[in-house]
């Protein structure tokens, strides 16, 4: 597949906290970016008016699949294959499992959204859990970071699994090796819980990897390296840290400036900066290890941000990270 092929993504109507209020504006603002995007939007009967409110071009590039049903935020593994068979992110992922879609988007529950994509779709070769790999901003490039909350409790061997997926992931995406660091509280090699220095000391051992060592969370931001591996725990408290951070930062500059000379001038600096850092502009987090491009929206984004993600899964598709990371994880292990 290439980007000059049309891509369709099933997108979960219901997933995230305003579902179709964001989902709907998002799937606009994405089609009009991407003539070559077609949408298959599982979701209850319902949404058929709402499609109906947008541009008749539009509205042609969008299948709807009923599924009346939605699984709530708090959704367990346990619950969404028990009791999911009839939600609308049951029906997003059997489209892509029936191969009438090249990739899913949800916003929905991350650990509802593993365990169906894990059921119906299947693992890569040499993985046991999959992990969500996405973007950090810093002021010069973004940073790359897995596991952002796929995975709470892991041992050694799984955070050296997640330095294999988020290597072959990214040198898919950027066409380099990365240098990959460890979370952890300090530099020193000696610093931290027995199970990260037990993973420092896999990673190391790896010939395969570019180990840079500990690093810790403010180092992040300063992009000492390329990629950052921890447990799902820790990366969805520093991301969503960093999220609040910016918020304070663009509200803060707003409040300040308001009405001021100084304000006006440097309007559109601080807007270039928000733009910058706007965790919007880089929602959406490949879930690596699935047999499948499934995408994780943030729950709480806006359309902008939900359109992000989206993009995301069409370039992943259409590049198919899937096929590149099981051939070179073949390779790996």
């Amino acid at each position: 597949m290439t980007d000059q092929q049309t891509v369709w993504i099933a997108v979960d109507a219901m997933g995230g906290d305003e579902g179709p209020d964001v989902v709907v504006p998002a799937l606009q603002l994405s089609l009009q970016n991407d003539p070559l995007v077609q949408i298959a939007l599982a979701g209850p009967a319902s949404l058929g008016a709402r499609i109906s409110s947008l541009p008749k071009a539009l509205q042609s590039k969008i299948e709807l699949i009923i599924a009346e049903e939605e699984l709530p935020a708090d959704a367990s593994a346990v619950q969404a294959i028990r009791h999911g068979q009839r939600s609308s992110m049951w029906a997003a992922i059997g489209r892509l499992a029936d191969q009438g879609a090249d990739a899913v988007v949800s916003g929905g529950s991350t650990a509802a959204l593993m365990a169906i994509s894990r059921q119906r779709l299947g693992m890569l070769p040499g993985i046991e859990r999959p992990a969500l790999m996405g973007a950090i901003p810093t002021t010069t490039r973004v940073v790359w970071m897995l596991d952002l909350g796929a995975n709470v409790n892991v041992d050694a061997r799984r955070l050296l699994e997640f330095a294999h997926l988020g290597n072959v992931g990214f040198s898919v995406l950027e066409q380099r090796q990365p240098r990959i660091g460890l979370l952890n509280i300090g530099t020193e090699p000696g610093k931290g819980p027995d199970v990260i220095r037990e993973a420092a000391r896999l990673i190391d051992a790896e010939p395969s990897l570019e180990y840079a060592g500990f690093i810790e969370p403010d180092q992040v931001f300063e992009a000492r390296v390329d990629l950052v591996v921890c447990d799902g725990f820790v990366g969805n408290v520093l991301l969503k840290g960093a999220e609040g951070a910016v918020r304070l930062m663009s509200e803060s500059f707003r409040q300040t400036l308001k009405g001021s000379l100084a304000g006006l001038l440097a309007r559109s600096r601080v807007r270039a900066l928000h733009d910058m850092l706007d965790p919007a502009r880089h929602n959406g987090a490949p879930m690596l290890g699935i047999r499948g491009t499934v995408i994780k929206s943030h729950g709480g984004s806006c359309a902008r941000g939900y359109a992000r993600a989206i993009e995301l899964a069409a370039l992943q598709a259409r590049n198919d990270l899937v096929g590149q990371l099981e051939s070179k994880l073949w390779e790996s292990y």
